[in-house]
């Protein structure tokens, strides 16, 4: 509909629906001039140097596939932001919508696992941002009233180190809540006892137990046993300071 009331607008898009293959959905979908592959923070900026030039100029930009002028399907890969640290934190573009009960605040992105069915699945390597970074982003959050913090780290205990720092980090901030993704097969008895003496209320847990089969867990590449993941799910609801949700997908093979 766009494309029919703007007839030369220029219409793109990106996502996770774009991570496979995209030639058959260009050729069913002529409207769209493009779509991009992947992580896009430093592709498009590119793009949009180039974007009304020849198709000619879009073969430099990763991660974009697109059909050229001659309707041949254009294939670039695959974008990764490897100066993750350095990115422009979302908080403050003027686009950035606080009116929302809650923010998500990407600390890590790529993930340690392997696991078949999720989009970060052995996305490699996995690229954080430095702790005062993150102090900066969660001032400005704090100044901004809001309550709820929804930490994008796909498993926030891999790295048993930092999940510490960051709780350390998170007890400055008694009035806000914060919402992580934990593996519960990996909990380090540090971490169990750090968890333990949290402000109540701090925390709001998601864990990840995914099947209940050994054999489906085994199947989509996951890493850590269930009978481990299920002795740090039982752990975790013990816990009065904190409230812990288990994750359950349906469907796996």
């Amino acid at each position: 509909r766009a494309k029919a009331l703007l007839p030369h607008c220029c219409i793109v898009l990106g996502g996770p629906e774009f991570l496979g293959n995209n030639e058959a959905f260009l050729y069913k979908n002529k409207f769209v001039s493009g779509v991009f592959r992947g992580e896009g923070e430093e592709v498009f900026p590119q793009w949009l140097k180039v974007w009304n030039h020849s198709k000619e100029t879009w073969k430099s930009i990763t991660g974009l596939c697109y059909l050229d002028e001659n309707g041949r399907y254009q294939d670039n890969g695959i974008a990764r932001v490897m100066n993750f640290s350095q990115l422009v934190s979302p908080e403050k573009s003027c686009f950035f919508n606080w009116s929302k009960p809650f923010v998500q605040l990407e600390t890590t992105r790529g993930c340690f696992n392997t696991c078949a069915f999720c989009v970060s699945g052995g996305e490699k390597p996995v690229r954080t941002i430095p702790l005062e970074a993150i102090r900066e982003r969660l001032n400005d959050i704090h100044q901004h009233g809001i309550k709820n913090v929804r930490v994008l780290d796909r498993t926030f205990n891999y790295n048993n180190k930092r999940a510490k720092e960051l709780l350390d980090l998170f007890r400055q901030y008694p009035d806000i809540c914060f919402h992580l993704e934990i593996h519960p097969a990996l909990l380090s008895e540090e971490l169990k006892q750090e968890l333990s003496v949290l402000p109540k209320g701090l925390l709001h847990l998601e864990a990840g137990i995914q099947s209940l089969k050994e054999s489906v867990l085994q199947q989509s590449h996951r890493i850590g046993k269930l009978s481990d993941a299920l002795e740090g799910l039982k752990y975790l609801c013990s816990l009065k300071n904190m409230e812990t949700h288990a994750d359950l997908i349906a469907g796996l093979p």
